[in-house]
């Protein structure tokens, strides 16, 4: 008699996966984005995170692919997208200018009513286009080029910037990606880290970099965990750092706090609220 494999206690079923959307379950963390040339901060990046009764916090990887693969992409984009538009409203956010990024899988971007919607939503907590960056997160590779950059191009119209997400040399196509109308692109925290550990990945990243610069493209390095990190970025020509040495995901009500103490902090000092 075959014998059937236990079902992985942490994986949800449709029904839960759809229960976690229309309740509360799910929640937006925000990760601060800084400028490296004079640490000021520049915007945040829209997290989700899903409270489960059970499993408590569970990160992104824990149930973002479970709800793609059910076809529920759409449902939490704009979930976590209404929700970080209506805290744009929060004063600290608007008197410092702050940017929102908000994560939109390949799928999603291609939908003419996904874009729709994105409007109906900005519209609606009355945040302007310029203060929002949509950013690709490639859960399949790009096939349809012209698809793309139509979409993007209608992106750009609207008055939103568009970012590469986890850009590096593993990305099928990246110079016709980095082609496209976008505004920036997002190192590949992997490659971030290995920057200290081998001039081969260094020499890899500064490639990426030189392309994206040469294409006007601000450029973003994600998982900056040390002041080692920092350095290095910088030295390459990085624009804006993201990551643990600058801040976890916070709530959106621990962002003025952190922001007071990483004013004040010294260089490659750790003030990361826990999130």
């Amino acid at each position: 008699m075959t014998s059937v494999p236990p079902r992985d206690r942490s994986a949800m079923d449709l029904a839960e996966l759809r229960a976690a959307l229309g309740g509360t379950m799910i929640e937006n963390r925000y990760q601060p984005i800084v400028a490296i040339a004079d640490r000021r901060v520049i915007g945040l990046e829209a997290l989700a995170r899903l409270n489960h009764p059970e499993h408590g916090t569970l990160m992104p990887d824990r149930f973002v692919p479970q709800l793609e693969d059910a076809g529920l992409g759409a449902e939490l984009t704009d979930l976590v997208s209404a929700r970080a538009f209506a805290d744009m409203a929060d004063p600290w956010l608007v008197d410092h200018g702050i940017r929102m990024s908000v994560n939109f899988p390949l799928d999603v971007l291609l939908e003419d009513a996904a874009l729709q919607r994105l409007e109906s939503l900005r519209a609606a907590c009355n945040v302007p286009a310029a203060r929002i960056v949509v950013e690709l997160t490639e859960s399949r590779p790009v096939e349809d080029f012209p698809v793309l950059r139509r979409s993007l191009e209608r992106l750009r119209t609207l008055g939103y910037g568009a970012a590469i997400d986890d850009a590096g040399s593993a990305v099928p196509r990246l110079r016709e990606l980095l082609d496209l109308p976008f505004t920036s692109l997002k190192l590949d925290k992997a490659l971030v880290k290995g920057v200290a550990g081998s001039g081969a990945v260094r020499d890899s990243v500064a490639a990426i970099i030189a392309q994206g610069k040469c294409r006007d493209l601000t450029v973003v390095a994600e998982g900056v965990e040390s002041a080692t990190v920092w350095d290095q970025m910088r030295a390459l020509g990085v624009d804006e750092a993201q990551g643990f040495l600058v801040a976890r995901p916070l709530p959106l009500a621990a962002v003025p706090a952190w922001s007071a103490g990483w004013a004040t902090a010294g260089p490659g000092q750790d003030v990361s609220v826990p999130g």
